[in-house]
């Protein structure tokens, strides 16, 4: 099932109406979680967390590689974020153009196998082929906001999480228990101290 996804630079542009909320995590417009959790929960929404500046492995899905946002080694980055993810999810963002470079970039990574592309159009031509999991098809020109839209063919990446159930607090001690207890406490002490 193809899930709509918004990104803006101004996070609160993105509509609510969306299914993933593509925010930013590193570099000039990096939102914090729980900003982006305030307005589109986890519970709801899926995320998809963007690194601008090749520090986020650990902390981002995507990795933005445009003009401007092109530091570092992208196959590290690739490598780096399977590693603190824990699974081989990492994604990278490029134009239909940029394509070949990215697939030069990520040296020893296997595209569709160690990472998956997200291809921008932004003129409503749907991109799609071989590992790629998304499609920005749409920009503001078209949207008529101050965010683009994108389209998620992946169904296991940036899914809503289910937040956990709350661990029931435990009863208190009833006073006459604690009572023993302390006086059981007390016998134990004297006992040691009996057998130094």
């Amino acid at each position: 099932m193809t899930r709509i996804a918004g990104d803006s630079t101004t996070y609160t542009d993105i509509p609510l109406t969306v299914q993933v909320a593509m925010t930013y995590a590193t570099g000039s417009y990096a939102v914090a979680e729980a900003a982006v959790e305030a307005r589109f929960p986890r519970a709801k929404y899926g995320w998809a967390r963007i690194d601008t500046t090749g520090a986020g492995a650990a902390v981002a899905s995507v990795r933005d590689w445009e003009t401007g946002d092109k530091a570092g080694s992208l196959e590290q980055w690739v490598i780096d974020h399977n590693k603190a993810s824990g699974r081989k999810d990492a994604v990278v963002y490029c134009n239909r153009s940029t394509v070949p470079e990215v697939r030069v970039k990520t040296g020893s990574q296997v595209l569709g196998q160690d990472y998956f592309l997200f291809v921008a159009s932004l003129d409503g031509t749907v991109v799609t082929g071989p590992g790629i999991v998304a499609c920005q098809v749409k920009g503001a020109n078209l949207t008529g906001g101050h965010w683009d839209e994108s389209l998620v063919f992946s169904t296991a990446l940036w899914l809503p999480v289910t937040p956990p159930a709350p661990v029931p607090p435990k009863p208190p001690v009833p006073s006459a228990l604690k009572g023993e207890f302390e006086a059981w406490l007390a016998q134990g002490v004297g006992l040691i101290g009996k057998m130094s």
